[in-house]
């Protein structure tokens, strides 16, 4: 009997010793973390009316997982990402967050979905704990109230648009009545939402006109009816590419002169490609430094191993999206080596509180956390299509930004 506890001691000693040692080799048995791979989870648009921010999203985090894990990953470790479609819904994200949470164990989410998916999301993952990168979404729960969880990144505040829309509106563009018209999904709502909270408070006014739209129209003359009779001398369109090109061919139509602003989402190729003509003269933000079409010579560089990734890309490819998701993923990576070689939910965070000013290029803009606040970017670039192309304008904002005062 004694030879026999005397066995079953030694036993348990082992046992535990090796679950010890497995422990300690995985990181404190962290989810998602083991010796080989981190594994992360996404999701975002890949099917669906906004599947050309997903699928961008998507391939511009592939081409940044590549670069990094070549390079050796994060301590030795291989970045390993699951990519799961929201279908631009946020029940369909929700249930996405789920199955990468309780089923894959990720060891947190990096999200190349809009604000529309977004919004269904939130909830759970402050619940649940898990860190989430937002890539794209601007929606204001986001990071409003603060949660150390949620982090912003290339993106920005809903809010940031509203001050920088109705500035050069009526700064650069010296509009005296302002149309605006927007979609009533969650991006575009916000959007149009903030720009006319501050051109009540700031400026005094309200907004000619606005009207919506639902997604997927393809008529809005009535929309564009009531602008007309509103009498508006600058029009915001507050949507997506597609809604653009519409709306600024059959404002053309209609005989509608008047200036043009369109949202960020707005602010590519495409709008031109497509609405030929029509597109002249129109201005917008742009989240990036320099558009993928750019002469840069940093965003020359990067087109050129883009294009070399994905040779066969569709039309209108790479976009906006595709260089958020990409510098993002850098912004995201640049944490995670912050957190250590035994990273946990706790070190990702202060990991990634320690970016400031951090940018993978000049493709970039600087990406700030603190342990305040989680907005990365309060940047944009205005352009201007001139001659066919996007070209920058030279104005700057004179308003001071009032969104981090929130976080004091």
């Amino acid at each position: 009997m004694r030879l026999l506890k005397k066995l079953q001691t030694v036993t348990s000693i082992a046992i535990t010793s090796a679950a010890l040692l497995i422990a300690a080799a995985t990181g404190g048995a962290q989810r998602g973390v083991v010796p080989e791979t981190i594994t992360i989870g996404s999701f975002g648009s890949l099917s669906g009316p906004a599947a050309f921010v997903g699928l961008a999203g998507r391939d511009g985090v592939n081409l940044a997982l590549k670069e990094i894990n070549e390079a050796g990953g994060i301590h030795g470790r291989k970045i390993r990402v699951i990519f799961e479609d929201d279908g631009n819904s946020p029940t369909r994200a929700l249930a996405a967050a789920k199955k990468l949470v309780e089923q894959d164990k990720v060891f947190a989410i990096f999200a190349i979905a809009g604000s529309n998916p977004i919004s269904g999301v939130l909830d759970y993952v402050k619940e649940k704990g898990v860190v989430m990168y937002v890539s794209f979404a601007s929606a204001p729960r986001v990071t409003l109230p603060f949660d150390k969880h949620l982090f912003r990144g290339g993106t920005t505040e809903s809010a940031r648009y509203g001050e920088l829309y109705a500035e050069f509106m009526a700064d650069n563009l010296k509009a005296r009545k302002i149309a605006i018209v927007s979609g009533r999904d969650e991006y575009a709502k916000n959007e149009g939402d903030f720009v006319t909270r501050q051109l009540k408070e700031v400026y005094g006014t309200a907004p000619a006109v606005r009207v919506e739209f639902n997604p997927g129209d393809k008529d809005f003359t009535p929309q564009l009816l009531d602008i007309q009779r509103s009498g508006a001398d600058v029009i915001a369109i507050l949507g997506y590419p597609a809604d653009a090109v519409i709306i600024l061919r059959q404002a053309r139509e209609l005989g509608l002169n008047q200036r043009f602003f369109v949202g960020a989402t707005m602010v590519e190729e495409s709008v031109i490609k497509n609405a030929g003509q029509a597109a002249e003269g129109i201005s917008g933000f742009t989240l990036l430094p320099h558009l993928p079409t750019s002469d840069n010579p940093a965003m020359v560089a990067w087109l050129a191993k883009w294009k070399k990734e994905y040779p066969n890309a569709p039309a209108g490819r790479p976009n906006l999206f595709d260089v958020l998701g990409y510098n993002d993923m850098y912004a995201f990576a640049e944490g995670l080596r912050n957190a250590g070689p035994q990273p946990t939910t706790e070190k990702l965070i202060a990991g990634l509180e320690k970016l400031n000013g951090y940018r993978v290029g000049p493709t970039a803009n600087p990406i700030t956390f603190t342990s305040k606040h989680h907005v990365g970017n309060l940047r944009l670039q205005p352009k201007m299509v001139k001659n066919g192309a996007w070209q920058n304008v030279d104005w700057e904002s004179k308003r001071a930004s009032t969104i981090l005062k929130r976080y004091e």
